[in-house]
């Protein structure tokens, strides 16, 4: 629709017509025929029962039928015939759901993660979606929090390339119209809700400005910069502040400092959760402070239906309730759907779900994320030696290795299992399987699904009895291949942990099987990383596959057999002891440390009952090639440095690799961490290949921001650090030109 006919359109509307369109509502209140079922809203408390065929969206309806149904319904009956915007959780996948962002940000192809964003957008697009609700980019150094999971990770470049990746992917290069099999991203949670005090989920932040400006915003502007549609504040406090409701931040920061200009949506419920905060004293004055904060959009409550029309008799917040609806009539223009309101809904391959391409792809990022730790020379295995392999844990044979927010549009029917990769590529005389324990105590907790449960992960048997097959099978074996870990509703939303450590029964497994010594591969699925020191020991290779989405069994499996080289390094540190963290390897240093002080050896900052050092850190990583590398030259321009540097593969395994530049240490106004990511590259190396590589670093990545906001890039020495597998060389460069400006 052209600006002009936009405009007439915004100013036919009444105000009850404008505020509906600050509503979001679930698809809950429309029925499968499409009549009105006002029931489940009547519970959010609405003074006056709004037409619902006015408001403005609705979320996490994903059966394309129901969606054409309801559109067709709303633009019979709604006056203005404005259409619906239909939003999803759709965090790592619809239906072709890949590995977790946790795990899929430390593979570093930044490239595979569009393309993976990119067909997450084509299945949403073609099943009605319009808005999906991802990436989620608060930068996380709590392993508690249950949503590290779908978290880019602790590093600020990482995630700041995940975002851009993401983003781009899902809203393809158009800034100005969102084409065929593309979705507006809606990243989250602005801002600073991954730093939540004690790793509890919605908890209060306390964060310093330059902590803030530094790292925690970063990830959230890197988004904005690529153009994402949609931003969803966060529920937590912020230096006391609730995100929904702080003007500063949403205002200042997002709109007026990064420039952005798309929608504001709270998360759910987040505007009337104002008041239990304490920031305000009832409904009416949470709907106050959500406008003046910039909200736009009211997920799931009666707010701003119930308060609006009474503020907005006040000339200033009339201005924001015109700013907020124009932010959402332009989307909806940007989505065509004044043109199309069955926008994927009316065409050849609606509902178009998995296809082959998709599940290349997803086998391939599962290759490429899952991080092999500890290799002593087991892997790769070789299917032609005919060795036996006893199979142990439950996670072989089980469909729910998705990960927590896949339910919303997966399916467990659709997952590869890690028993039909092994039998695709090993004799089934090679392999004995064995359960070992339940992955789940029972199926209540799943309510009318357990029964889907139950049938796909089979029934509950006893613990004893697992336990004495799983011996049986590892003693007529020549490896142990363990599957163990969390299940995946230990991670996710709500779903904080104070303990990190393997459930005692997979403890009591893994020890009774070591005293067998044979050799033991575990494969780790998990939403975060767990403290494994009590176990780690007893593995001779150790490969992390995460909650690694459909294809899983088929990646692992290529991992396995050396059809695949693993490539991918930590995104996330995984500690000692839950009494390290937060541990992260960007960290500063303090006047006293544990290396180089002067100091006696008690008093230096450290722990008397444990190392400093997380048990694998950030970027840790092997591989089956062995490879090194050296600087050749950086040289300075005016906005980058530009780096040179040779790598060789030193044996006969071809395979990917991630080269990781850091910058060390400076003195500097504000102290900066002891190192930092600046710049990574990802490329093939092929049997005994010698390659010259190359990176750009932006200035703008070496300098900081201070207390005020203000960045500073100084003059002077820096050193760069190349890491290549462990292997590491520094190099040294004067830079001549430095900036002391405002950040715009």
């Amino acid at each position: 629709m052209e600006k002009k006919k936009l405009k007439e359109l915004f100013n036919s509307l009444t105000i009850d017509a404008k505020i509906s369109q600050l509503i979001q509502l679930n698809g809950d209140i429309f029925v499968e025929s499409g009549v009105m079922n006002t029931g489940p809203v009547k519970d959010l408390g609405f003074k006056k029962e709004p037409n619902f065929y006015e408001i403005g969206s609705i979320y996490n309806v994903n059966d394309h039928q129901k969606l054409y149904q309801i559109q067709k319904d709303v633009l019979k009956n709604s006056t203005y015939k404005i259409p619906l915007l239909f939003m999803s959780d759709i965090i790592y996948g619809f239906r072709t759901v890949f590995p977790i962002p946790l795990a899929q940000a430390g593979s570093y192809d930044f490239d595979l993660i569009k393309q993976a964003a990119e067909i997450s957008a084509k299945e949403s697009y073609r099943n009605g979606i319009h808005v999906v609700f991802s990436p989620m980019l608060d930068l996380v150094r709590d392993p508690r929090w249950g949503r590290v999971m779908e978290s880019p990770g602790e590093d600020v470049y990482t995630s700041k390339q995940f975002a851009k990746s993401v983003v781009k992917g899902y809203q393809g290069e158009d800034d100005t119209y969102l084409k065929e099999d593309h979705v507006a991203a809606c990243i989250k949670h602005f801002a600073a809700y991954g730093a939540p005090e004690s790793g509890r989920e919605y908890n209060q932040v306390e964060l310093s400005n330059q902590k803030l400006f530094n790292e925690y915003l970063q990830p959230y502007q890197a988004a904005v910069d690529a153009k994402c549609e949609l931003v969803m504040t966060a529920f937590n406090l912020l230096n006391g502040v609730p995100a929904t409701g702080n003007q500063w931040l949403n205002e200042t920061v997002l709109r007026e400092r990064f420039g952005f200009r798309g929608v504001l949506v709270s998360d759910y419920a987040a505007i009337a959760e104002l008041a239990p905060h304490g920031y305000a004293k009832d409904a009416k004055d949470a709907a106050k402070k959500g406008l003046l904060a910039g909200v736009d959009l009211d997920m799931m409550t009666s707010t701003y239906a119930n308060a609006l029309p009474e503020l907005v008799k006040e000339a200033e917040f009339a201005q924001r309730l015109d700013n907020a609806v124009w932010r959402i009539l332009v989307l909806k223009n940007k989505l065509g759907l004044f043109e199309n309101p069955f926008r994927g809904l009316k065409q050849e391959n609606t509902g178009e779900v998995l296809t082959t391409e998709s599940k290349k792809i997803a086998t391939t990022l599962v290759e490429k994320s899952c991080v092999l730790l500890k290799n002593k020379a087991l892997l790769p295995l070789d299917p032609d030696t005919k060795q036996k392999i006893a199979v142990i844990g439950p996670y072989a044979e089980s469909h729910f290795t998705l990960g927590f927010w896949a339910s919303v549009s997966g399916r467990s029917s659709d997952v590869y299992t890690l028993k039909s990769g092994l039998l695709e590529q090993f004799d089934k005389e090679q392999l004995y399987f064995s359960r070992g324990f339940n992955l789940y105590e029972n199926y209540e907790p799943f309510g009318p699904l357990k029964d889907m449960f139950e049938q796909l992960n089979g029934p509950i048997e006893d613990e004893g009895y697992l336990l004495e097959q799983s011996l049986e099978q590892a003693k007529k074996s020549d490896v142990i291949l363990l599957t163990l870990g969390e299940q995946f509703l230990e991670s996710g939303e709500g779903a904080s942990k104070s303990n990190l450590h393997l459930p005692e029964k997979q403890i009591r497994l893994i020890k009774m099987l070591s005293r067998l010594n044979k050799p033991i591969i575990a494969l780790l699925y998990t939403g975060r990383p767990l403290v494994l020191t009590e176990v780690e020991k007893y593995f001779d290779s150790l490969l992390v596959v995460w909650f690694p989405g459909v294809m899983g069994g088929k990646g692992i499996t290529n991992l396995l057999t050396g059809k695949a080289n693993p490539s991918a390094r930590l995104s996330m540190s995984f500690p000692r002891s839950e009494g390290q963290i937060p541990v992260y390897y960007a960290h500063t240093s303090t006047g006293r440390p544990l290396a180089n002080s002067t100091h006696t050896e008690r008093f230096v900052s450290k722990y008397i009952d444990e190392s400093n050092d997380p048990l694998f850190s950030f970027g840790s990583g092997l591989s089956y090639t062995s490879a090194e590398g050296h600087w050749l030259s950086i040289e300075e321009s005016e906005e980058k440095l530009h780096c040179h540097f040779e790598v060789q593969n030193l044996n006969d395994s071809e395979g990917w690799l991630t080269a990781q530049i850091y910058l060390l240490n400076y003195a500097a106004e504000i102290v900066q961490p002891v190192k930092r990511l600046v710049a990574t590259q990802h490329f093939l190396l092929k049997a005994k290949e010698q390659q010259e590589l190359a990176a750009d670093i932006s200035k703008e990545d070496l300098g900081f921001f201070d207390n005020n906001g203000e960045f500073h890039l100084n003059k002077g020495e820096y050193v760069f650090q190349l890491d290549i597998l462990g292997q590491k060389e520094n190099h040294s460069i004067i830079i001549t030109k430095g900036v002391s400006s405002w950040k715009n």
